[in-house]
């Protein structure tokens, strides 16, 4: 399977702290990868590591062959990485349509718009985001919604749009940060089939970062696991639910049953 991103050594210090040490992995074409482990466990760091958010004090990342360590957050997108926060990330005041086209044009370099190449250039580049934009609302059932502005969106519908921008940035890989935080469990269950056919639709790798293992355990091809800034277990999920180590760190906590 060919790599869509490897991840070599990568390491981050604060002070005396090794907030992430000695961390290696890779993600394959159309692969689901979670990222689990207990709070403190570095997790969040190392997608900020990833997306470019923090400078890494050692190692490397590689999206497709191109060295993107210490790049920029927007350099990274333009690169084929998006990333989504805990919380929902939207522009309240926009509609979801624009929110989404917002995530579309991110990506394009300010020379189609700015530098003398053709208007039809430009429509050509408009008509391609349009359709594209399309074909995000029926994915991901907000069609309906295309015209409310994303403020008025309830939380499990805001949920939807922060991936839907995500993907609108036309990414080979989506990072996601416990995408299902804060939605019920049925909201969960929807959530994960969602993700699984805008996985299998758009041909997207994803490294998701989610204490719902139920999601996890169903939706990840692969599992990572990380205790205090190391990994720890790699496996799939019928192997990670059996790892000793990884039930003694964190499955078999007292408060797994509630995550």
């Amino acid at each position: 399977m060919k790599p869509v991103l490897q991840v070599r050594n990568l390491g981050k210090n604060f002070g005396g702290l090794k907030a992430v040490s000695g961390l290696s992995f890779e993600i394959g074409e159309n692969e689901i990868v979670g990222l689990i482990g207990p709070n403190g466990a570095g997790k969040s760091t190392a997608f900020n590591l990833i997306s470019g958010a923090l400078r890494p004090s050692a190692g490397s990342t590689v999206l497709h062959g191109r060295n993107i360590t210490g790049m920029a957050s927007s350099q990274v997108v333009r690169h084929g990485l998006a990333r989504t926060f805990q919380s929902a990330s939207v522009y309240p005041a926009a509609t979801v349509a624009e929110n989404l086209y917002r995530g579309a044009l991110s990506t394009l370099q300010g020379s189609i718009w700015t530098h003398g190449l053709s208007t039809a250039k430009q429509r050509q580049a408009i008509a391609r985001i349009g359709q594209e934009v399309d074909e995000i609302l029926d994915i991901t059932g907000l069609a309906p919604h295309r015209d409310t502005l994303a403020g008025g969106l309830s939380y499990g519908h805001q949920k939807k749009l922060g991936v839907a921008i995500g993907i609108a940035t036309r990414p080979a890989l989506l990072l996601m940060d416990e995408p299902a935080a804060g939605l019920n469990g049925e909201e969960c269950a929807e959530f994960g089939r969602l993700l699984r056919q805008m996985q299998g639709q758009r041909k997207l790798s994803m490294l998701l970062v989610e204490h719902h293992m139920a999601i996890v355990m169903e939706l990840c091809h692969r599992i990572i696991v990380m205790v205090q800034g190391k990994k720890i277990a790699e496996g799939t999920p019928d192997e990670i639910r059996a790892n000793p180590d990884v039930i003694e760190a964190y499955l078999g906590a007292p408060d797994y049953a509630h995550s």
